[in-house]
């Protein structure tokens, strides 16, 4: 894979919907499949099932020579048990990006969308390697959640730490 070239500081960092910039797909999916490998079908299925409500993928970029560049991704997916709450899953940033507040400024404005767009209450999220990463952001530690079904039985099956993090706070 070769590295994206470095942005230029007048050329500042977008945090889009992916569903409203269909052209950044492919660069999304090469993106995820670097950290994940999937099929390119079910990716791209993922991804056109963002849209304005729930679920929504939405991608950082920059733009370098009149190009723009998808460095992270991140996707908002409901809480069935939980109408209040989102589950942030698949958060990446391009590894030769890591490191340099890419991360931190996607999930901001992934915090904004969900507590001042779609008025949501709270923010879970699963990890397994970024437990310091996402607790400078003020996530807490909180019990697994069901992310599938409508009753809120907990998932305690991974090897995930589970977080949250309240409207406010």
């Amino acid at each position: 894979m070769t590295l994206p070239p470095q942005p230029v500081p007048s050329e500042p960092y977008r945090v889009v919907p992916i569903h409203k910039h269909r052209e950044l797909m492919d660069q999304c999916i090469a993106l995820i499949n670097a950290e994940w490998p999937r099929s390119y079908t079910a990716r791209l299925w993922s991804l056109e099932s963002s849209k304005e409500t729930l679920p929504t993928s939405f991608v950082l970029t920059t733009s370098v020579k009149n190009e723009t560049i998808v460095l992270a991704h991140a996707k908002l997916s409901p809480i069935p048990a939980d109408r209040d709450a989102v589950f942030v899953e698949s958060v990446v940033v391009a590894r030769e990006r890591r490191g340099q507040g890419i991360g931190r400024l996607l999930m901001q404005e992934v915090e904004n969308h969900c507590f001042k767009h779609l008025h949501l209450k709270k923010i879970y999220l699963s990890t397994i390697d970024q437990e310091a990463f996402y607790a400078k952001l003020g996530y807490k530690l909180c019990s697994a959640i069901n992310i599938f079904g409508s009753r809120p039985t907990f998932n305690k099956s991974t090897k995930k730490i589970w977080m949250s993090k309240c409207a406010g706070s």
